[in-house]
């Protein structure tokens, strides 16, 4: 269905992640401890994946090809993000964020805009909300741009997260530089919206962004703050709470320990939910 647009989303997301990098405040340039790299916006994991071993040196990640690049993308990401599924722009804007945070982070970020089950899949229910979503194509991916950048900025790790790359991450999706020192362009979600008016891809503008833009985003960064204003977070809380609440109140140390007990438990459970958070991908 939009095949056609996978060549230029190609180019769109060699203009954002360029050639080779190893920054280190970007969590996708490290495997196993080591600082390896990514090029073209190709991680060292995802390099040993394609390539079926274990792992990958820096000086392998610098001579991948383009070419190489390329088939990567176009098996292990345009697929995974629906870009054979999806509308011409949408399948751009999704493509992007899968490079970014992956296939499973992109696709579920547009299924919560669309309010259905979030399983990092594109399938039949997704498609038929994308289908009827208000307002088109084109309002669908403003909005999946604004909730994309709402997760950007819920990875408030010091050192990966938004706190250091989120100026760049800002420029690669809006288009608009928070300091007002690069030229406003398109951004992905310009570009998406005019890929929804055009597939051919005759209205894009090629990218121009800082290096940290192309800096993976994973929620393994996530804020703990952000986890917590989460539904399923507010059960252990007030089991804490209630908990807490009954240590104080506590007139022995049979009550004492179990009220103990279940801060533990429940606190336990609080820190698994934070973990399965933190790994969802």
């Amino acid at each position: 269905m939009a095949r056609e647009t996978l060549p230029v989303a190609l180019e769109l997301m060699f203009g954002d992640e360029g050639g080779y990098s190893n920054r280190s405040s970007d969590r996708g340039n490290w495997l196993h401890g080591a600082l390896v790299g990514t090029k073209y916006g190709v991680t060292g994991a995802t390099l040993a994946a394609h390539r079926g071993v274990k792992s990958v040196t820096a000086d392998q990640v610098r001579a991948m090809s383009r070419e190489e690049a390329v088939d990567i993308y176009r098996r292990s990401f345009w697929p995974q993000c629906g870009g054979d599924l999806l509308p011409p722009g949408l399948d751009y804007a999704v493509f992007n964020s899968g490079g970014m945070s992956g296939p499973s982070r992109a696709v579920k970020i547009l299924q919560s805009v669309l309010g259905v089950r979030e399983d990092g899949h594109v399938g039949e229910q997704t498609l038929g909300a994308v289908r009827k979503y208000p307002g088109g194509v084109s309002t669908l991916v403003h909005a999946y741009c604004d909730a994309y950048m709402r997760f950007l900025r819920s990875l408030t790790n010091a050192k990966t997260g938004f706190p250091v790359n989120g100026r760049g991450w800002t420029i690669r999706i809006t288009g608009k530089d928070p300091k007002g020192e690069w030229a406003d362009q398109l951004g992905v979600v310009g570009n998406a919206a005019s890929l929804a008016a055009d597939a051919g891809g005759q209205t894009v503008e090629k990218p121009q962004t800082p290096p940290e833009a192309a800096a993976k985003a994973d929620s393994r960064d996530t804020g703990l703050r952000e986890i917590l204003k989460k539904p399923e977070a507010w059960g252990p809380i007030g089991s804490i709470l209630t908990a807490g609440g009954a240590i104080i109140a506590g007139n022995g140390p049979v009550q004492w320990a179990l009220a103990a007990i279940m801060v533990a438990s429940a606190g336990l459970g609080l820190w698994y939910f934070v973990r399965r958070v933190r790994e969802a991908g």
